[in-house]
C-alpha cells in the first residue's frame, strides 16, 4: 500500500500528505466494506464483494472478477478487509496508469515487455 501511494520520491515512504490521502482512502474503504459485509461476519462472501468493488467504482467483467477472487480471497472464497483494501489499492492503481498511457482515450494501450513488467510488477 505505501509503494502504491509513494508518488513523489518513490522511496517507500509516505510524506504527510500521502499519507492523509491514503487514511481517507481506507476510511472510505472501510464504510464500503462495512456497508457490503451485509452478514456482519467480518468477511465478504463473492456475491458481496461484486456490489463492493461496483460501489468502489469499478464495473468489471466476470473474467476480471473472478481473477480478484481467487487472488485476493480466502480459501474459503471470502475476503477480509486487508485483502479488500490491498485489492482497491491495486486497482485503482492500474486504472490511473492506463488512463494516463490512453492518452486518445481509445480503450486499448502498447507496452513493451519491459513497460508491461514494469507497470504488472506495482
Amino acid at each position: 500500500m505505501v509503494n502504491l501511494m509513494d508518488q513523489d520520491s518513490g522511496n517507500g515512504k509516505l510524506g504527510l500528505g500521502e499519507f492523509a490521502t491514503l487514511w481517507k482512502k481506507v476510511q472510505r474503504y472501510l464504510s464500503i466494506y462495512k456497508k457490503n459485509d451485509s452478514d456482519n461476519s467480518g468477511t465478504m462472501s463473492t456475491p458481496e464483494m461484486r456490489v463492493a468493488f461496483k460501489d468502489a467504482g469499478f464495473t468489471l467483467n466476470n473474467t476480471i472478477y473472478q481473477l480478484l477472487v481467487a487472488r485476493y480471497s480466502d480459501p474459503d472464497m471470502t475476503i477480509d478487509f486487508d485483502n479488500f483494501v490491498g485489492c482497491l489499492m491495486r486497482l485503482e492503481m492500474m486504472f490511473k496508469i492506463f488512463k494516463k498511457l490512453d492518452a486518445h482515450e481509445s480503450g486499448s494501450i502498447e507496452l513493451d515487455l519491459n513497460q508491461w513488467l514494469n507497470f504488472s510488477m506495482i
